[in-house]
């Protein structure tokens, strides 16, 4: 490996120092053995400018072994005979690393190794190929400090008591801290969640599910273990839950954090791949989820304010505070107060809390069953600094799609914000639109099929990475009898007794959960007819002769408006099923609010010749309520 330096000519006696971190042994940035077990290497001059002589070292071939640490800093003379030490940033002095690694091993596990059955104690081995289908991160620490993190030392805080060395997509990032992560459960489920700490000054420049580079880099790293509480029996469904939570908010337009898997490997032993299937550097699937910080807001392109994380004991934690800002809590105190202490007015509330964002976010509430929000937790405060409004940040959504998960769905603003007339119109108005484009089983099953093509292969449906994480914990010795642990609850509640049946208990779920919704959120009596849409266009449907009309209005109360939308359908890549379709959600036009009926002529810009798209048309009258969304007309465009 040689290491070449760009240094002043000023400088003398350049050395490279190299530190080897072997697996098994690693070396924390307090211990003393960081200081003093250095190699030296005098560095050879070569090339040079005027403002830079380059220097190269090799260090030798030997030296880099599979799971090795490899850490290496630049010392030199200045004029005053000073050693200096790069890279050195305001915050400390450290050192660049490298990671030798020859590539994933194959790995063997059975369903429980001590089973009497031979059904679950025959062992299957995973390829490289299988367990490689996410990207994978190696966290490289001390064992004592991994086992003391995640079992042994159960600190409620969030203090960060050890360091190791993040290794993700090929970059190595030394020194970060780390530290058990969650709730009242943090240390109760043994397959438990972990928080990874990025030191001052520094940012992991992370991907997403298809390797595309995220447009922030990230300080925190949130690794959610993919295990559900064992009591609600819905084990197996592999983080499928939130991914497709945090997925729907997104096109609803409510911001919320992105997500990935990652297999997740933890090398704090000599041996790779022992034979006890429960030692070694697998630890299996995770998910890697966005901090709500200010990095959040630019992400999605929020103007920077505070963010508060909300707390059960009421008030809220400074995540975030924006440019400018108050750092003491006042604005949060006097949002508090304003909704708490007094019944403000509507005008109050338009003023000071985003309406439209809340009606989305609480319409999903109500469709997936995310009632954990009764306690004032799992979701943070954003005040917005252009605005002026508030807005809600969902978080923590796994205990979800299902009725018997925890929690009533309270929190601060159902019953001070839906009881009012005008805005419960409105929120309905929202949930019969979100019924109409996306929760339905058209629109979300292809939703469920694309989101968990990235862990899965229905052609494969019991060899893959899935499979292997769940014979890593389904028995594994940390997972006690706890009533939130149990051993042996992977799938329990599955129809195929696999993770194909999880997927399938989601889909039947949107049905059943859907006819409740209308039943006893959206329904509303005294809406307007669903009107119809004819195409009243040119032959081939050219792009340059798209036209439409609607029925007559029916309705109680007298006419107000009328608005047509246009929106892409279809695979996006037929060819790669992770990268799904169009969602009807995300309208490519809309007409605005029409005070006449008759003819609408839809622009013919953005409109491409063999693409499909849908129309659908609406009404509304003059209380404000909206209809249902036409059923949609469906058409591919032809040439012009």
């Amino acid at each position: 490996m040689t290491i070449l330096a760009m240094v002043a000519p000023a400088m003398s006696r350049v050395t490279l120092q190299y530190q080897v971190v072997e697996p098994g042994a690693y070396i924390e940035l307090a211990d003393p053995a960081y200081a003093t077990r250095w190699v030296s290497l005098p560095m050879t001059a070569g090339a040079q400018t005027k403002k830079h002589v380059a220097y190269t070292a090799e260090i030798p071939a030997d030296v880099q072994k599979h799971r090795r640490l490899v850490r290496y800093r630049i010392a030199v003379k200045d004029r005053a005979g000073k050693t200096l030490i790069a890279p050195t940033t305001p915050e400390r002095t450290s050192n660049y690393a490298y990671f030798v690694y020859d590539g994933l091993p194959a790995w063997t596990g059975a369903i429980n190794p001590r089973s009497a059955s031979p059904k679950l104690s025959e062992p299957e081995t995973f390829t490289p190929e299988a367990l490689g289908r996410v990207q994978v991160y190696h966290l490289l620490g001390k064992k004592e400090s991994i086992e003391n993190v995640t079992w042994k030392e159960r600190t409620p805080g969030r203090d960060y008591k050890y360091t190791g060395t993040l290794v993700a997509n090929g970059v190595v990032y030394d020194h970060v801290r780390y530290r058990a992560r969650g709730g009242i459960w943090r240390y109760d489920l043994g397959k438990n969640m972990w928080k990874i700490d990025m030191p001052p000054g520094e940012e992991m420049r992370l991907k997403d599910d298809l390797g595309r580079p995220y447009p922030v880099g990230w300080t925190k790293l949130n690794l959610r273990s993919c295990f559900q509480l064992g009591a609600y029996g819905h084990r197996g469904e592999q983080g499928m839950f939130e991914a497709v939570n945090f997925r729907l908010w997104n096109m609803l337009g409510v911001e919320a954090p992105l997500i990935h898997w990652v297999h997740f490997r933890i090398i704090d032993e000599e041996e790779e791949s022992p034979a006890d299937q429960y030692h070694g550097d697998f630890w299996g699937l995770y998910q890697a989820i966005e901090n709500e910080d200010g990095r959040f807001l630019k992400t999605h392109d929020l103007p920077d304010g505070n963010v508060y994380k909300m707390q059960q004991q009421g008030g809220g934690e400074l995540n975030h505070q924006g440019k400018g800002q108050p750092k003491d809590g006042s604005d949060l105190d006097a949002f508090l107060q304003g909704y708490e202490s007094d019944r403000p007015s509507d005008d109050w509330w338009r003023k000071n809390f985003n309406l439209d964002s809340y009606y989305s976010y609480r319409a999903l509430i109500e469709c997936v069953h995310h009632y954990d929000i009764y306690q004032g937790k799992n979701y943070d405060y954003y005040h917005n600094p252009k605005t002026g409004r508030w807005q809600v940040l969902p978080w923590d959504a796994d205990l979800t799609w299902a009725d018997n998960m925890h929690g009533d769905g309270e929190e601060p603003f159902n019953s001070r914000v839906l009881t009012r007339r005008a805005f419960l119109i409105d929120y309905r108005n929202r949930v019969r639109e979100v019924r109409d484009l996306l929760f339905n089983p058209e629109q979300i099953d292809r939703l469920i099929d694309e989101v968990s093509a990235i862990v899965w292969d229905p052609a494969h449906p019991s060899d893959g990475l899935l499979e292997a994480d769940r014979r890593k914990w389904d028995y594994h010795p940390a997972v006690t009898d706890f009533r939130h642990a149990r051993q042996g609850q992977y799938y329990k509640v599955s129809p195929t007794r696999g993770f194909a049946g999880m997927l399938e208990l989601m889909k039947q779920y949107v049905v059943s959960r859907g006819a409740w919704v209308d039943r006893n959120v959206a329904e509303d009596t005294r809406i307007p007819a669903t009107p119809t849409a004819t195409y009243t266009g040119d032959a081939g449907h050219p792009p340059t002769g798209l036209r439409f009309k609607a029925s007559d209005y029916v309705g109680q109360a007298e006419f107000a408006s009328v608005k047509w939308r246009l929106a892409a359908v279809g695979d996006l890549a037929p060819q790669d099923a992770r990268t799904g379709m169009a969602y009807e959600i995300k309208a490519l036009w809309e007409s605005g609010e029409l005070p006449t009926m008759g003819e609408v002529t839809i622009p013919a810009k953005d409109i491409q010749a063999g693409r499909t798209y849908r129309v659908r048309v609406r009404m509304k009258d003059k209380t404000g309520r909206w209809s249902h969304w036409s059923a949609p007309i469906e058409f591919t465009v032809g040439a012009k």
